[in-house]
């Protein structure tokens, strides 16, 4: 490599470390300003096997939260059950925070074209393993109701 090419990685370096700071991971934006009316609804990760379900009054249900996981994405163990959930703040960045059989399990609030997205990152954040939540339906409290002539 000539001076040139290594005096240009040098520079460049630090602007993509500062640049990959700023964004999540899988690059999606953290998500600011996030209502808790916006997460009320039913939540699932197929590829991680999981669905959290978030009622207006506070209280969740979560099936195949993953807690465990080996390198190779494998779940070794799940949690799931009745719970409670909340917004609230950590590092100056919004997280949902779902409490099920007194595990208390942080996720991260992302957006991806303006879609919310709900992730979780299972053990060392190094081993990229991660399930993203995307809403699959609004609970009924929040559906609009037709009305009737």
């Amino acid at each position: 490599m000539d001076s040139r090419a290594w005096k240009w990685a040098l520079i460049s370096a630090p602007v993509v470390l500062s640049v990959s700071a700023c964004v999540g991971w899988g690059g999606y934006p953290p998500a600011k300003n996030v209502h808790e009316s916006q997460l009320v609804g039913t939540w699932r990760a197929r590829k991680c096997g999981t669905t959290v379900t978030l009622k207006p009054d506070g209280s969740a249900s979560a099936t195949g939260i993953p807690a465990e996981m080996e390198l190779d994405h494998k779940v070794t163990q799940r949690v799931g059950g009745d719970g409670t959930w909340g917004v609230d703040e950590f590092s100056g960045e919004q997280q949902l925070e779902v409490v099920v059989d007194n595990e208390h399990i942080p996720f991260d609030l992302y957006r991806d074209k303006g879609r919310l997205l709900v992730g979780l990152t299972v053990g060392d954040p190094d081993d990229m393993n991660w399930c993203i939540l995307t809403r699959h339906s609004k609970t009924a409290a929040h559906a609009p109701t037709a009305v009737q002539q």
